[in-house]
């Protein structure tokens, strides 16, 4: 299965649509999971059921959305890709297998064009699970080179309303970082991601792969 990152969108006139980037960590994409078609990278959950017509025709139903209150930017994209999820759109896949890109075109010429990428769940093997991670601005230092940073987190919680509840987490050194994460400094974040677990080595411990789906707060610290 392939998750498809938005690499361009245009208006009826040709014009690029601005409110779809709403900013490099914000990555607006789709998904199709079991007839529904998910957005992914902007604040809501927005999802909408879909039927092949033909192989080149969706149609897709009502869209729908949690209800979490956004900054501008993430409330404009959110907004813009409901608007252009209804109604009938022209599909059309091209490129290698390894490398697809998706086409998507409404009957008003709005075409939004997609880069595909193996789902996380393709490649762990399995679904991961929801979860909110606060990542402290002061790096750790790990035990061995890592790919990516090496973070100090602590777990949240958030309500169905996008509210903060419960107590959060003790702190805790996350040395193979956050997929798709770049820290800032001075910045303290609170990210959303899904977490895998792939097998252990020789009937180790399961390891542990934590995946960004979208920031959710920003804090500067002095």
């Amino acid at each position: 299965a392939y998750r498809w990152q938005l690499e361009s969108a245009t208006d009826p006139a040709g014009a690029s649509i601005g409110a779809l980037f709403p900013g490099p960590e914000n990555l607006l994409g789709v998904e199709f999971i079991d007839g529904q078609l998910g957005v992914t990278g902007g604040c809501n959950r927005i999802g909408v059921g879909y039927q092949v017509l033909d192989p080149a025709q969706l149609q897709l139903g009502q869209a729908r959305s949690t209800m979490m209150a956004c900054p501008p930017p993430l409330a404009d994209a959110d907004a813009a890709v409901a608007k252009f999820l209804t109604g009938t759109l022209q599909a059309e896949i091209k490129g290698e297998t390894g490398a697809p890109m998706l086409r998507l075109a409404a009957v008003d010429g709005t075409a939004l064009t997609f880069k595909g990428q193996p789902t996380p769940e393709t490649r762990f093997g399995g679904p991961g699970t929801r979860a909110f991670l606060e990542v402290s601005p002061e790096p750790c230092q790990p035990p061995a080179p890592t790919a990516r940073p090496c973070l100090m987190v602590r777990d949240r919680h958030f309500d169905e309303q996008g509210l903060p509840s419960g107590t959060p987490g003790e702190w805790r050194a996350l040395p193979e970082g956050i997929e798709g994460y770049t820290p800032e400094a001075g910045v303290q974040h609170v990210v959303r991601v899904n977490r895998f677990e792939t097998p252990g080595a020789a009937g180790g411990k399961p390891a542990v792969h934590f995946v960004l789906d979208m920031i959710v707060e920003s804090r500067a610290v002095q």
